[in-house]
């Protein structure tokens, strides 16, 4: 018996059993929660080694992954989803969960000009919950409520400007309460947007913008974004680690989604398979305006709704 085989197997199954339970929803489970508890696994692969060559042996590392498996599903069944951002947990007191803490609020903003035609705006930063609401008559504003700062530079050329959002502080010892960022854009420029989120959330309603090029790096991160009607070329990409991405795409529009993610999760509404393994939805192939959607991840679920 190949016992590493018989665990990547139980592994595997696992997976797949929860993605399954959590599509049909008979169940709500804390992916984030899990995370938290990715140590374990180091531990399984130590055991492993340290393992003489028996056959008990065998039937140890087996009930041990069994048991670690039990573990996992007992903390993503037992944490309510919003518990990674609404708790702090503290390395340095206790080591147990406690209750949010006053949180600072900034204010930033970039007035606009007429003369520009393109922005890009990057951010960075984790154990946040970022959101693009409305629009705004100024280029750019933005409204935190964190234990974090956050910095906004902006650097001009001709008729663009690039905007670079960055939180600082990341670092600290102690994450507590629920970290939010309310963003603000300007209809007019077309814009770029690039986000990276270690572990967090993004709600982004892009659908009054023109997006060019949108591309969104999660690790542990929930990720809903709301698209209008493609340009002639609306790149996106998308890369995770364990996250969940819904992405929302106006009813009959064309879109083209290639997807690495072998272990993902993937639910695509009103898309047609092609033989090359891609997706398409809408008249793609002879639309003159459509998204290009690029997907790599580890472990995820991707879901494209058409609204």
């Amino acid at each position: 018996m190949n016992t590493k085989r018989v665990s990547w197997g139980l592994v595997v199954l696992f997976v797949g059993l929860i993605l399954l339970l959590t599509n049909l929803d008979y169940i709500q489970f804390n992916w984030f929660a899990v995370f938290s508890l990715w140590p374990v696994l180091l531990i399984l692969v130590g055991l492993s080694f340290l393992l003489p060559e028996r056959e008990e042996s065998k039937y140890i590392m087996i009930f041990a992954t069994l048991g670690v498996l039990v573990l996992f599903t007992y903390q993503g069944l037992r944490t309510p989803s919003e518990a990674w951002f609404n708790f702090e947990f503290n390395k340095e007191d206790t080591g147990e969960w406690q209750r949010e803490q006053p949180l600072r609020s900034e204010h930033f903003r970039r007035e606009f000009d007429a003369n520009i035609k393109r922005a890009s705006l990057t951010l960075e930063g984790g154990v946040i919950s970022y959101v693009i609401a409305e629009a705004t008559d100024d280029l750019f504003v933005a409204d935190t409520e964190s234990q974090f700062d956050f910095s906004l530079a902006d650097k001009r050329d001709g008729d663009q400007v690039e905007l670079d959002f960055v939180m600082r502080g990341e670092g600290e010892k102690t994450v507590k309460g629920d970290n939010k960022v309310i963003m603000h854009l300007n209809t007019v420029p077309l814009w770029d947007i690039k986000l990276s989120l270690g572990a967090g959330k993004a709600d982004f309603d892009l659908s009054e913008y023109k997006i060019q090029k949108l591309e969104v790096e999660g690790g542990v991160s929930s990720v809903k974004i709301k698209l209008g009607m493609p340009l002639e070329e609306t790149d996106i990409k998308l890369e995770s680690g364990l996250a969940s991405f819904e992405i929302l795409i106006p009813r009959g529009s064309a879109c083209r989604i290639v997807s690495d993610s072998a272990l993902s999760s993937n639910d695509f509404e009103g898309f047609t398979k092609q033989a090359d393994g891609s997706f398409i939805s809408g008249d793609y192939h002879g639309a003159t305006h459509k998204f290009t959607v690029n997907m790599e991840s580890g472990l995820s679920r991707f879901q494209f709704r058409q609204y």
